[in-house]
């Protein structure tokens, strides 16, 4: 398949009074034309960073100090804001977890919806109001002509993230990423959203890279996926590959967390300790004070990204294990 996205060596550092926070440190991952990618990890584990960053929108005291991220052969490291006026909502859009990130709440909908379409479409304001109707409608927003004229606090929080799914794909964007847009919802409405991100990229041929800390959110949607830690992609793979036989020691600790890997009444199985503080150079595996196979070298020296067989791992001693999900 046609590489969409190419990121080699991303690096985004924070400066703080202690010191440098390496929150993406050395991140490479390429994402196939309509391919959908899951991107997952524990809270503070870089993917959100990670996101911000493919968006240019990493704001001072962060900044991007090495690495390339190519969007169809472009270069975006670098970009002036201008250009990332351009490219943001028409080539790339996002999903943030709160859709209040998106939507003014002073403003109606029909303002905001409008004003992101004609930002990029020379087009007259009554095809706009039609347009933006339609954007709405395609998200499953009943009667969407007259929820037009409706404040953001007049929706549920499900139809807001609606709202602003509608306004990332209005204009059919090559890639979406999408920042844990159903962490808040409830179970019914989160699998909806889902299937509804699932079916318009699927129509669009947008390319999705999905952030989460679920696994189980991932499992049906994602090609392939990739496992974040301490600001690292630590595995990656195609999806029944990670899930069935994970080769990082932490992808296997995340799954054996999981509730379908314990019997009902039992303690679920947790991985000790917690993640890593990122201030600073690292030394030997970000993983290995909480891994239960770590030896000497893990603690001396930093693996390096290995790459066999369609797998990508980071770790001295990878190993391959069954896993029933």
């Amino acid at each position: 398949m046609t590489t969409l996205l190419d990121v080699k060596g991303l690096k985004t550092y924070f400066a703080t009074t202690l010191g440098e926070v390496r929150a993406v440190d050395d991140v490479s991952l390429a994402v196939a034309e309509g391919e959908v990618v899951g991107l997952v990890g524990e809270s503070g584990s870089g993917k959100s960073v990670t996101g911000y960053s493919l968006m240019g929108l990493v704001d001072a005291p962060g900044r991007i100090v090495a690495g390339s991220v190519k969007l169809q052969g472009r270069e975006l490291v670098g970009l002036g804001e201008r250009d990332w006026r351009a490219l943001r909502g028409h080539d790339i859009a996002m999903i943030f977890q709160d859709p209040m990130l998106t939507l003014n709440p002073v403003l109606r909908i029909d303002t905001q919806i409008i004003e992101a379409i004609r930002a990029h479409a020379d087009v007259s304001a009554a095809r706009a109001r039609e347009w933006a109707a339609e954007a709405l409608a395609g998200v499953g927003i009943p009667s969407p002509a007259d929820r037009l004229t409706a404040y953001p606090h007049q929706f549920s929080g499900g139809m807001r993230q609606r709202v602003a799914i509608a306004i990332a794909l209005l204009h059919k964007p090559k890639l979406l990423i999408a920042d844990e847009p159903t962490t808040a919802l409830d179970v019914t409405i989160q699998g909806q959203i889902l299937a509804q991100v699932q079916t318009l990229a699927t129509q669009m041929k947008t390319s999705v890279i999905w952030i989460t800390h679920d696994l189980s959110v991932v499992s049906g949607l994602a090609n392939r996926i990739a496992v974040m830690y301490a600001g690292r992609i630590v595995e990656e793979g195609a999806t029944t590959d990670v899930l069935t036989n994970p080769a990082h020691p932490y992808t296997r600790g995340l799954l054996r967390s999981l509730p379908s890997q314990n019997k009902p009444g039992e303690t679920l199985t947790q991985i000790p300790g917690a993640p890593p503080r990122l201030l600073g150079e690292r030394v030997g595996c970000s993983f290995a004070p909480r891994c239960d196979q770590a030896q000497v070298v893990c603690s001396e020296a930093d693996p390096d990204r290995t790459v066999a067989a369609n797998r990508a791992v980071r770790c001295h001693f990878a190993l391959r294990e069954e896993v029933a999900v």
